[in-house]
C-alpha cells in the first residue's frame, strides 16, 4: 500500500507577502447590501486586448526581437536623451514581475538583504522571497514627501544590503523621484556596491512626463537596473511584456536566468510591442486624460469622506490620508458596508501605510459619479441612513 505524500512547503513560501486581494472583502456582499458593488480598490487596467493571438504561443525569432530591441532602445534615447546598446542593455520579459523574479533568482543569495519601500507594492517582497533573501523595508512619510530619506537608509545598512528596489512614480502614493534624489542614491550606491532597481512601470503617466533615469546620470550605467512596462508606457492591453534596461553583465544574468527556466516572449507578444514602438505613445496620452479626470472625481469622493488626498498627483492611484487615527482597514470596511465603496486599505502595503487608504483611478468614469453619490451616506446618522434606505 502506497501512503499518500506528506507534502512540506519550502519555506519561502511562508514568507510570500499578503496580496491586495487579502485585505478586500472575501465573499459577494450585492445580497446583504442590497446595491451593487463600486470597485475602487482593483486596479483594472482600461484597455481591452481585442487583438487575435494569432500564432499565440509561438516563440518569437532573433529578428522580431533584435527590431524590438532596436526600437525600445530608439524609444529610450528619444525619451531620456541616453544611447543604450539595444544588444547588450535590454532584456524582455513577461512583465515587470516576472523581471523581478529573474532578477532576484540571478543576483542574490539565501539571507541578503534587499532595501524595499514601505509602503510599497507586495510584488518586491514575493521576488526577494523566492530568492529566500531578506527584505528591509526603508519607509516613506509624508514629512518627507513619500521620497526616501537618505538619512535613515545610511550607515550601517546600507553597506550591508545587497540592493534597493526604487519605485518611481510610486504606488501607491504618486511620489516621484527627483535628478538629485537619484543623484545622491547613486552616490552611495556607488561607494558601498548596491544594486539600485528603479521602477517605472507608470513612467509616462506622469505629470508632464517628467520622471527621469538613472542612465541619464553620471554613474547611473555601473550600479543600476531600470524597469519599464510596454502596456503602462506605449498604453497597450495587458497582459503585457516589460523589458529592464542595465549594463551588460546585469542583462547577461537575467538571460542565463530565463533560458535556464525556459521563459521566452510569444511570437504575438513581440508583435503587438512592435506595432506600439512604431506607433509611439499615442495611447498613453488618452489614458493620462482619463486618469485626470478620474481624479477630479476621486478627490471629490475624499472630501465627502473628509479624507486629505496627498499631494503627490501622479500616476493611476489616488492616496488619501484618514482623519485622526482611524485605522485603514477598519475605516474600509465601514466603507464597503454603508456605502458597497471598495478601497484598499493603506496597510495593505505595509506598516507606513497605516492611516491612509488608496483608491484606483481605472475604473470606467461613470463608476466614479456613482461612487461619489453613494458616500453621501458615509457620514449620516444611522437613523436618517435607513430612512433615506427606505
Amino acid at each position: 500500500m502506497v501512503k499518500r505524500l506528506m507534502v512540506e512547503r519550502a519555506d519561502r513560501l511562508y514568507h510570500m507577502p499578503s496580496v491586495i486581494d487579502d485585505f478586500l472583502p472575501r465573499l459577494d456582499r450585492t445580497t446583504v447590501l442590497g446595491r451593487d458593488i463600486i470597485d475602487l480598490a482593483r486596479f483594472r487596467w482600461p484597455l481591452d486586448n481585442s487583438l487575435s493571438a494569432g500564432d499565440g504561443s509561438a516563440a518569437a525569432d532573433a529578428t522580431q526581437l533584435d527590431e524590438l530591441a532596436e526600437l525600445t532602445a530608439d524609444w529610450y534615447r528619444n525619451r531620456f536623451g541616453v544611447r543604450i546598446n539595444p544588444r547588450k542593455e535590454i532584456f524582455f520579459g513577461a512583465g515587470i514581475r516576472q523581471i523581478l523574479g529573474v532578477l532576484t533568482l540571478s543576483f542574490f543569495n539565501p539571507g541578503d538583504l534587499i532595501l524595499i519601500p514601505d509602503p510599497g507594492v507586495w510584488h518586491y517582497r514575493a521576488a526577494t522571497a523566492l530568492a529566500s533573501a531578506e527584505t528591509v523595508p526603508y519607509h516613506l512619510t509624508e514629512r518627507n514627501h513619500f521620497r526616501p530619506d537618505l538619512r535613515a537608509v545610511t550607515g550601517n545598512l546600507i553597506r550591508l544590503a545587497r540592493g534597493m528596489i526604487l519605485n518611481s512614480p510610486h504606488n501607491p502614493t504618486g511620489a516621484m523621484l527627483t535628478h538629485d534624489d537619484l543623484g545622491q542614491l547613486l552616490r552611495l550606491a556607488g561607494k558601498d556596491n548596491l544594486l539600485l532597481v528603479l521602477d517605472q512601470a507608470f513612467g509616462t503617466l506622469s505629470e508632464n512626463n517628467e520622471s527621469p533615469s538613472l542612465f541619464s546620470l553620471p554613474g547611473g550605467r555601473k550600479v543600476s537596473l531600470e524597469l519599464y512596462s510596454f502596456a503602462y508606457n506605449f498604453g497597450l492591453p495587458i497582459p503585457s511584456i516589460g523589458f529592464a534596461v542595465g549594463q551588460p553583465a546585469i542583462i547577461a544574468g537575467l538571460q542565463q536566468t530565463a533560458a535556464a527556466l525556459g521563459l521566452a516572449l510569444s511570437r504575438h507578444s513581440a508583435n503587438v510591442a512592435l506595432r506600439a514602438c512604431r506607433a509611439g505613445m499615442a495611447g498613453s496620452s488618452d489614458l493620462m486624460t482619463r486618469f485626470a479626470h478620474n481624479r477630479e472625481i476621486a478627490e471629490e469622493i475624499c472630501r465627502k469622506l473628509r479624507l486629505e488626498p496627498a499631494d503627490n498627483r501622479t500616476g493611476p492611484f489616488c492616496w488619501a490620508r484618514l482623519p485622526g487615527r482611524k485605522m485603514s482597514r477598519r475605516f474600509c470596511r465601514v466603507l464597503y458596508l454603508r456605502c458597497g465603496v471598495l478601497a484598499v486599505p493603506g496597510m495593505a502595503f505595509g506598516e507606513n501605510g497605516e492611516g491612509y487608504v488608496r483608491f484606483s483611478l481605472t475604473a470606467p468614469e461613470g463608476v466614479y459619479q456613482k461612487a461619489l453619490d453613494a458616500v453621501a451616506k458615509f457620514q449620516q446618522p444611522r437613523r436618517e441612513r435607513k430612512s433615506t434606505d427606505g
